[in-house]
């Protein structure tokens, strides 16, 4: 992957990071004071929370990459997992994910790094690693990605894929589908190269901003399915779903679309 892109985007997170505390207003901080508190708490995450009882997280070392600011990996130890270990690009999301951690009081690490340059000395150390939505698309290569997760997980460790369904991204915001809708308007479903966003990242209040660049990647089904096979992992599991991941309340009808998506994996032993 272009290491220029990778600063950018490292960048516009340190951003937007900032936009995304300030909306919060200490909303988790005050949260993870309460042992009870999760971020696990909308319509939609009642299935994902199914799947993860399904896979029984106690005692087991868990890993999330990447992180954003840890609130879902401290979360999910709480499912009574004996560690988990965070890694993300932003500067900021991980120094957020620390504090985070000394209010909370988790057996939780966080490591502020390039995804794709995680050390070998994390080899085969991970039972679950737990992939959320909005994280494949900020990766060019989904084989390198898919790889790094192989390679952290021990012999028959699982991977849970809970994302953003391709199709969804056809509702951008810039697509006016008030009007009648014509094709031009979609993003295409083939494209490979980078896509440019320059809008600003804060999906927690949606204030526009005079945001830093960054660059996104539409994959297909296919792209990641083969990714998860060519990187040694065995695909026990997928299901799609209608639920809404992001928040866009102009669209009607968006029940009849596939807009989310689970996957199930294992790490062949």
């Amino acid at each position: 992957m272009n290491r220029d892109i990778c600063e950018k985007n490292r960048e516009a997170w340190n951003e937007a990071t900032v936009y995304h505390q300030k909306a919060r207003n200490n909303f988790l901080q005050e949260g993870f004071k309460n042992s009870n508190f999760t971020t696990l708490d909308r319509d939609c995450d009642e299935i994902l929370i199914k799947k993860l009882n399904e896979l029984g997280l106690k005692d087991k070392i868990i890993a999330q990459l990447p992180c954003n600011n840890g609130r879902e990996l401290l979360s999910l130890v709480k499912f009574g997992a004996k560690k988990g270990i965070g890694f993300d690009i932003s500067d900021v999301a991980i120094a957020e994910a620390n504090e985070l951690k000394a209010i909370s009081n988790l057996n939780v690490e966080f490591y502020r790094t390039n995804i794709l340059d995680i050390d070998d000395t994390f080899n085969e150390t991970v039972d679950f690693i737990y992939i959320s939505e909005g994280s494949l698309q900020w990766f060019s290569l989904l084989d390198d990605y898919f790889k790094i997760v192989s390679k952290l997980l021990k012999p028959n460790g699982k991977v849970l894929i809970y994302e953003i369904h391709p199709f969804a991204y056809f509702f951008e915001p810039s697509n006016d589908l008030d009007k009648e809708p014509t094709l031009d308007i979609f993003l295409s479903y083939f494209e490979k190269s980078a896509y440019s966003y320059k809008n600003g990242l804060d999906y927690v209040s949606g204030k526009a901003y005079e945001a830093k660049e960054c660059c996104w990647y539409m994959h297909k089904i296919s792209d990641i399915i083969n990714a998860l096979i060519c990187s040694g992992l065995e695909i026990e599991r997928m299901d799609e779903y209608n639920m809404e991941m992001v928040n866009n309340e102009r669209v009607k009808n968006m029940e009849k679309f596939p807009l989310s998506y689970i996957i199930n994996c294992r790490k062949k032993g």
